[in-house]
């Protein structure tokens, strides 16, 4: 009996992050919380954020990121 695998790999890119101190803090806090590791974090943040502006529109995005700051 002969058993078939796929294994489909996910190209990934690295680009560098800069964050404030207190970002990367705050980042730091939740990943040891979660047990989820800091690059699953940021991947998670910036699909919903990408995927928001493309459901709203990208000027109610940008708009909400600026309030925020």
């Amino acid at each position: 009996m002969t058993t078939k695998f796929q294994i489909t790999a996910t190209p990934y890119r690295q680009f560098p992050l800069r964050l404030p101190a207190d970002m990367a803090d705050e980042l730091d806090q939740i990943a040891k919380r979660t047990r989820i590791n800091k690059t699953t974090i940021s991947r998670i943040a910036l699909q919903k954020f990408l995927s928001e502006i493309e459901r709203s529109g990208a000027g109610a995005a940008i708009e909400e990121v600026f309030e925020t700051l």
